[in-house]
């Protein structure tokens, strides 16, 4: 990988970091999924459509939180990858 392009995943993973600390991240992903799993354990036994829906957004859910945490390691990776070459990193660019 060039040089930018680690640069810019080094950025991209700080960004995503930030988001996955931040405590209203973190709230709403912890409300998001007890509402969600109220909702399917309010469900009766053959109610299909509903449960697979429900099924559906948690899935949503997870995948989106999981998408930050890829990004979030390959800017990891892409520190390390710029440590080992010698690079600085600079905020920002």
């Amino acid at each position: 990988m060039s040089e930018l392009k680690d640069r810019q995943e080094l950025v991209r993973g700080d960004q995503a970091s930030a988001v996955l600390n931040n405590p209203i991240y973190q709230e709403a992903f912890v409300m998001i999924r007890a509402r969600l799993m109220e909702e399917f354990q309010k469900t009766k036994f053959k109610e299909n459509d509903e449960r697979n829906e429900i099924w559906r957004k948690m899935q949503t859910v997870e995948w989106v939180d999981k998408h930050f945490k890829q990004v979030m390691q390959s800017g990891n990776v892409a520190k390390a990858t710029l440590v080992e070459r010698g690079k600085k990193f600079i905020p920002g660019i």
